[in-house]
């Protein structure tokens, strides 16, 4: 049961990754617009800043769900 239950989590620990790998980057092409003035004003001054502070916000969740899984799996025994 234990293999099991080891599998299981190197499966979501593995998705978890993937996940993240695939959505590292979805903001990027908004950022560079951004730093690139796309926008102009207050608006687009306000918009830059949040689509940045989203980028850094979603990176840091998609880390910390990466790490967490990988921690568990950690925790878990070795297959026999």
């Amino acid at each position: 049961m234990a293999n099991m239950d080891r599998e299981a989590m190197q499966a979501a620990a593995d998705r978890i990754q993937r996940l993240s790998d695939d959505h590292w980057w979805a903001l990027d092409p908004s950022c560079r617009l951004m730093q690139n003035n796309a926008w102009m004003g207050p608006t687009g001054t306000r918009f830059g800043t949040d689509v940045h502070g989203d980028q850094r916000e979603l990176r840091d969740l998609l880390a910390k769900a990466v790490h967490s899984a990988r921690n568990k799996l950690a925790t878990l025994p070795d297959k026999a």
